[in-house]
C-alpha cells in the first residue's frame, strides 16, 4: 500500500505555503502552513479538545514531547499555557518541522523541533508526551507511538493523546493498557477520545 503523501519529503513551491490564523480559547495565533500539511488552515477538533483536556487536567512540568508535530499547534500552545516546560517537537516531514522552528518565533515562544522517524532520533528522556498521532501512518505505527513512548518517558512520566472513535479508539486504548498497564478516558465527545495513561515502576 502506497504511504501516504504527508510522510515523503517533497519539493515544494513558494505557492504552496499561506498563514491562517485560528483561535484557541478565545486567543488568536497565526501559523504558517503548507498545501499537503495536516489540518492544513484550521487548529482541528480533535487538536484543540486534546489541549484544553491536557490544560484542565494535566500538570505538565519539565520535558514535554510533541510526537508529529505537523506545522506546530500542540507543542506551541502548550508552551503558551505552560512556560516553564521544555517543549521538544518531532515529524518525519522536513517542512512540518521547518514550519514548526518558524512558528514558534511567530508566536513567541522557544521550542526544539527536529526531524526524526518516530523515536529514532530521540535521545532524551521526558516528563510528558503528548500527541495528535498519525492515523494515516497505519495501524502499526500509531501502535509505535505507545511502545516507543514507554521507553522515552521517565518513571511517573505521562502519555496523552487524541484519537476518533472510528479510527481504531479501542484497539489502542486496549494497547496502552497492555503497555503502561493502565488507561483513562479524560475526555470523549464528538466522537473523539482523549486516551491517558502513565508510566509506573511496574512498566
Amino acid at each position: 500500500m502506497e504511504q501516504h503523501h504527508y510522510f515523503l519529503n517533497v519539493e515544494h513551491k513558494d505557492s504552496d505555503f499561506f498563514s491562517f490564523t485560528d483561535y484557541f480559547l478565545d486567543k488568536p495565533y497565526t501559523f504558517k502552513s503548507c498545501t499537503d500539511i495536516f489540518s492544513k488552515d484550521c487548529i482541528d477538533y480533535g487538536t484543540s479538545l486534546l489541549l484544553k483536556t491536557v490544560i484542565k487536567n494535566v500538570e505538565l512540568s519539565g520535558a514535554v514531547l510533541d510526537v508529529g508535530c505537523g506545522y506546530g499547534a500542540i507543542g506551541i500552545l502548550l508552551k503558551k499555557y505552560f512556560e516553564n516546560i521544555d517543549v521538544d517537537m518531532i515529524d518525519i516531514n522536513q517542512t512540518a518541522v521547518k514550519l514548526s522552528q518558524e512558528n514558534a518565533k511567530l508566536n513567541g515562544v522557544v521550542v526544539n523541533a527536529f526531524e526524526s522517524n518516530m523515536y529514532e532520533n530521540v535521545h532524551n528522556k521526558y516528563a510528558h508526551i503528548v500527541t495528535n498521532p498519525p492515523i494515516k501512518a497505519g495501524k502499526q505505527n500509531l501502535f509505535s507511538v505507545i511502545t516507543g513512548g514507554i521507553e522515552v518517558l521517565e518513571d511517573g512520566g505521562t502519555i496523552t493523546l487524541v484519537i476518533k472513535k472510528k479510527h481504531v479508539m479501542e484497539s489502542l486504548k486496549n494497547h496502552m493498557n497492555q503497555i503502561f498497564g493502565n488507561v483513562e478516558v479524560l475526555k470523549k465527545d464528538k466522537g473523539y477520545y482523549i486516551l491517558h495513561s502513565v508510566k509506573t515502576k511496574a512498566n
